[in-house]
């Protein structure tokens, strides 16, 4: 099992959780309105340095991990000006 992290910020939060769903990720968890900074610069909710993200979450089974991967990393090629994508794959020691 691995826990894939999604950090997304743009107007279309909707359009991951279609994607997890239609690659049947087993269920996942969403977090709106997320601040932060990174690469693509500071998100706070504020007007010196607007927009906020959305953090979703899932535990995904081995075997379905790389198309997943591969689905989202065409997602973050394609995505239009304003949105952004990271995602990060951490191992899973236990989940009950």
């Amino acid at each position: 099992m691995k826990l894939l992290l999604l950090i997304y910020s743009g107007p279309s939060p909707h359009r991951l959780s279609a994607l997890l769903e239609a690659h049947d990720a087993p269920g996942y968890t969403q977090f709106a309105n997320a601040r932060g900074a990174g690469p693509s610069g500071r998100i706070e909710g504020t007007r010196a340095w607007p927009g906020t993200a959305t953090v979703l979450m899932s535990v995904v089974p081995d075997e379905r991990v790389a198309e997943l991967r591969d689905a989202l990393h065409a997602y973050r090629h394609s995505a239009v000006e304003g949105e952004h994508l990271h995602v990060a794959t951490l191992p899973m020691d236990d989940y009950f």
